[in-house]
Parts: structure tokens; C-alpha cells; sequence
């Protein structure tokens, strides 16, 4: 399977404001984060860093959990199951450690599409 990369992009956490992880650092890709315009893509590369020593997350795509991970100080994830993304959706991640504790996380992720679906798509 052929895969275009759709390059990197990068976000620090901001106090909760979903209503979901009240009082904890979230770190949020909306559609506009994102930036793309196929269908479908998927996050194949993921690095975490500058969180609490103590800070474990959660990743959801829109209200759905994908993946949990205790170490979310400094942390790569290269999974041999991507997530897929669909146009429109957003990517969280709810991180356990409070807001005010001032170690603002960063995360990095890198996307990819694969082509052959551009072909079935018309895209």
C-alpha cells in the first residue's frame, strides 16, 4: 500500500474546556488542526513530552476512547495498528495531571494517506 505523507503537526495542552477531563491538561487537534482534505488518514507516529513526571492519557477521536498510556512525560508511539481519522473528526488527548501544575504537554503527531484510497474515492 502506497501512503502519501500528510506531514506533522504539533499542540500544547490548555486546561480542559470539553468538559471532559475537567481541571487536567487536554491537548486537542480539531479539523482545522489538522488540515486535511481527504476522507481518511491515519496518525502513524505520535511523541509526547513535557508532561508531569506522574502524568499518565487517554486518546479519544471524538467521543470514542482509542488508547491509554502511563508514561506521558516523554513517550513515542509507533503503532503497528494505526488510528484512522476521518475528515471531520477531532483527536484528544485527556491527560490526568492538573493544569496548574505548569508542565504544559506537547504532543507531535505524523499522518499518512494512503493513496490507493484517493483512487476509490475520487479524490
Amino acid at each position: 500500500m502506497p501512503y502519501q505523507t500528510l506531514g506533522s503537526r504539533s499542540a500544547s495542552g490548555a486546561a480542559d474546556t470539553t468538559g471532559r477531563n475537567t481541571g487536567n491538561w487536554t491537548v486537542q487537534f480539531a479539523p482545522r488542526d489538522l488540515a486535511v482534505t481527504v476522507t481518511e488518514f491515519e496518525v502513524y507516529k505520535i511523541v509526547v513530552t513535557k508532561a508531569a513526571q506522574t502524568a499518565t492519557f487517554d486518546v479519544f477521536v471524538d467521543s470514542k476512547q482509542w488508547d491509554t498510556s502511563v508514561y506521558a512525560t516523554n513517550n513515542s508511539w509507533d503503532p503497528t495498528q494505526p488510528l484512522i481519522v476521518r475528515y471531520g473528526e477531532t483527536l484528544y488527548f485527556f491527560y490526568s495531571s492538573a493544569s496548574s501544575d505548569g508542565n504544559m504537554p506537547l504532543v507531535t503527531i505524523w499522518l499518512r494517506h494512503e493513496v490507493s484510497l484517493s483512487q476509490v474515492f475520487g479524490l
